[in-house]
């Protein structure tokens, strides 16, 4: 099984027209190439514009890949707040007013408007109720491959998330793919866990790096990690910090795959075998 992992696309076709014909011919050379799934790990867009989103439908509508076996997408924190400005008063006043928008019951209607565009990758059922987490189960590996998906954007606060860039997957995330019937389904297969928010961006050297890193970071995430181990995971497939890497935890493979668009078209290209080895690079197309 080829799997292609790419992320943070930040699609504006407002103020980049271009940006969607550049997303097209991405994936006609993704799909060129073989690979058999498509994962986006979030940002999809950059200013909470769901008509960019339809376009996004509508490429993979055209490539015939609108199907949960071929592409499964998930939020980031631009899909539901949008762009965050901090530079002079019209930009301070421009976040807060999409703040108080993002509370309540709107960060809810919008994570529900999102899945409703993207149903057929989530299921082939039409009246199934959307929810996060989700598993799929796919062909790959020697006994599958699964896909578990979370969201970890987290509610807006004024002070436990004023730019609205901070991640959490919440404990009722967690606790409902720990419940035994679901690591009785996963315990043999090769399990890849997708969220949004980087587990690890870096170590901070200075009170400003301290500063970046909480507006940045993964709420709870050793109480994330603990669920991760708990299903089995091997790969865990993110974005967020716009640096594409890996790094290994608790015998855990995370992978960045940064941002697409603002990279050169670079992702992250994973390799699963029959035999349960695979592999991964990052690659330009």
């Amino acid at each position: 099984m080829k799997l292609a992992h790419i992320s943070d696309l930040h699609l504006d076709s407002e103020t980049n027209p271009h940006c969607l014909l550049e997303l097209d011919t991405l994936i006609k050379k993704i799909l060129d190439h073989g690979f058999d799934h498509l994962v986006m790990t979030g940002d999809i867009v950059d200013v909470v514009n769901f008509e960019d989103l339809w376009h996004l439908r509508e490429i993979l509508a055209r490539h015939n890949i609108l199907h949960w076996e071929r592409v499964t997408i998930i939020p980031g924190n631009h899909d539901i707040f949008g762009k965050y400005e901090f530079n002079g008063v019209l930009g301070l006043r421009a976040t807060a007013m999409r703040a108080l928008e993002s509370q309540g019951i709107s960060y809810h209607r919008k994570l529900s408007e999102f899945c409703e565009i993207f149903r057929e990758t989530i299921t082939d059922d039409k009246e199934e109720p959307l929810h996060f987490p989700f598993i799929k189960i796919l062909n790959g590996g020697p006994n599958g491959v699964a896909i578990v998906a979370f969201n970890s954007v987290l509610e807006w606060s004024l002070t436990v998330n004023p730019s609205g860039s901070r991640g959490y997957v919440h404990a009722e995330e967690r606790y409902a793919v720990e419940q035994p019937h679901i690591r009785s389904l996963l315990s043999d297969k090769f399990t890849i866990a997708l969220f949004h928010h980087a587990y690890r961006i870096y170590e901070p050297q200075n009170a400003a790096d301290r500063a970046f890193i909480w507006s940045m970071e993964l709420v709870e995430r050793d109480a994330f990690l603990n669920t991760l181990k708990a299903i089995g995971t091997k790969l865990a497939l993110h974005g967020h910090y716009h640096k594409a890497e890996e790094y290994r935890i608790d015998g855990i493979h995370f992978i960045n795959s940064g941002s697409v668009r603002r990279s050169g078209n670079k992702f992250n290209a994973i390799t699963i075998h029959r035999d349960g080895s695979y592999e991964n690079r990052f690659i330009r197309l």
